[in-house]
This record gives C-alpha cells, sequence and structure tokens, in this order.
C-alpha cells in the first residue's frame, strides 16, 4: 500500500475519491490531509475520520521519505481563465511555493500536482523550473470533464513528476500514448465517479460555480464548484499506478 500525502484537499476529488474513481483504493491510502476550508475539513472528517488533518500548509512539515506520493492542486486564482489572470503572483496561487517546498522536503517517489489549464501560460514553467532545480522531471496531460461524461468542459492539467533517472531500467511508455485507454477504463469504472448526487443535494440541482445570494448551502455549492472531478483525477492515478508498477518491476530485479 504507497502512502499519500493529500495537499489543498478540499473534499477530496484528487486524492481518495479520485484513487477510488481509479479503482485503486487497495493500493493508495491517504494518510494526511492539509486543508484550511472549515466546511471541507468537515467533509474530511465525516467521510475519512481516521485520517488527520492539518488545517495550514504554511506551517505543515514532513520528513523525507514520509509518504510515497505527494499530490495536491494549490488555489487557481492566478492561473484558472475565469481568475484575475496574475499568475503565481497571486497571493493565492502563490501558493505553489509551499507545495513546492513540501515535495523538496519529502521528496516522493512521485507527485501529482493540478490545476486549471491556464496555468500552461501562467505559472507552468516556473513549476518546472521548480521541480528541475530539485532533479525532478514532468510530464503532463490535459484532461477534459466531457471525455469522462460529465456535462461541462472543465479542462484540467494533471502534471505528474519524479526524480529524474527513476526509471533506470526501464523508461516508461509516454503518457500520451495511455490517457485515452485510461479515459475509456474510468468511463466504464462501476466505482463511485462524480459528485452529481451530492451537488444535487446541497444546490437542489443548480450548476457547480453557481453565484452567491441564491437558495443553497453556498459552502457546500462553492466546495463542490472548486473541487477536482474524481473522474478526471482517476485518469492521474491510473498513470501513476503504472509507474509504481514499473518501480516494483525494477526493484524485484535487484
Amino acid at each position: 500500500m504507497k502512502s499519500v500525502l493529500s495537499l489543498f484537499s478540499g473534499i477530496g476529488g484528487l486524492c481518495h475519491h479520485g484513487i477510488a474513481a481509479a479503482g485503486l483504493s487497495h493500493k493508495f491510502q491517504v494518510k494526511q490531509f492539509v486543508e484550511i476550508s472549515p466546511y471541507s475539513q468537515s467533509q474530511l472528517r465525516h467521510e475519512q475520520p481516521q485520517i488527520p488533518i492539518h488545517p495550514d500548509i504554511n506551517t505543515y512539515q514532513c520528513h523525507r521519505g514520509q509518504f510515497n506520493i505527494v499530490c495536491g492542486g494549490f488555489p487557481c486564482s492566478g492561473t484558472s481563465n475565469s481568475g484575475n489572470r496574475q499568475g503565481l503572483a497571486d497571493f493565492r496561487s502563490a501558493l505553489w511555493t509551499e507545495q513546492f517546498r513540501i515535495i523538496n522536503q519529502c521528496r516522493p517517489a512521485i507527485a501529482l500536482i493540478e490545476n486549471p489549464t491556464g496555468l500552461l501560460a501562467r505559472g507552468m514553467a516556473t513549476i518546472l523550473k521548480d521541480l528541475s532545480q530539485i532533479g525532478y522531471v514532468c510530464e503532463w496531460e490535459t484532461i477534459p470533464a466531457y471525455c469522462l461524461g460529465l456535462p461541462h468542459s472543465r479542462e484540467r492539467v494533471f502534471i505528474i513528476t519524479y526524480p529524474d533517472g527513476l526509471f533506470y531500467r526501464q523508461q516508461p511508455t509516454p503518457w500520451a500514448d495511455q490517457v485515452r485507454n485510461h479515459i475509456e477504463k474510468v468511463w466504464l469504472s462501476v466505482e463511485i465517479r462524480s459528485f452529481e448526487p451530492g451537488v444535487r443535494a446541497v444546490a437542489h440541482g443548480l450548476p457547480i460555480g453557481v453565484a452567491k445570494n441564491i437558495p443553497g448551502n453556498y459552502d457546500a455549492r462553492r466546495a463542490y464548484g472548486l473541487s477536482c472531478s474524481p473522474r478526471q483525477a482517476a485518469v492521474a492515478w491510473k498513470r501513476i499506478d503504472y509507474l509504481c508498477s514499473l518501480l516494483s518491476q525494477q526493484e524485484a530485479i535487484l
């Protein structure tokens, strides 16, 4: 079982829900949440009461090798096409520096980073440079929600990064060659793949991302609206599972 550190956990779309949607709960287990929102914390405690929650990424510390995988989607206020477009200069999106600090502290075998596709023009170069400076290489794919049967486009970029030279016996097959197959497998999955029932319950059928001052629980709607779709995250977890299988084969040879 691979241990997972979840940063900017939200209501778990990228981490435990994404893992479950990929059918990989028997292989990957979240051991720590880092999340500041009281509402999201309450949801995490309700669903995963055994997993500790640290409330502030600025004060979270870990040590080298503590987790196998670090995942997180830092705030997209500056990177999103619908945000202020300040990129990592936005004080919320600037929290990438904290996510990077923790990756550097932990030095996991694999890290997963998620953001809207606006990141490609407003911050991607910095992220690649930061990770390169600590010896990590990156691969990434853009995964639209509609490709997984969801009723909106909601494109997201997923970056998977790992130490350069980690796969010294066999180079991984390019993710681009696998992503369509992974999408099809997630589409056909019988596991829980969507927040749609929850959205209907808390938002009275209103679409994700609705404005303030309308009937319903705004905190809940906002949490669902900000969250990564588990189906999209599942595609990235399928890739991570493949990479971990290569590592296991490599270790078995030694």
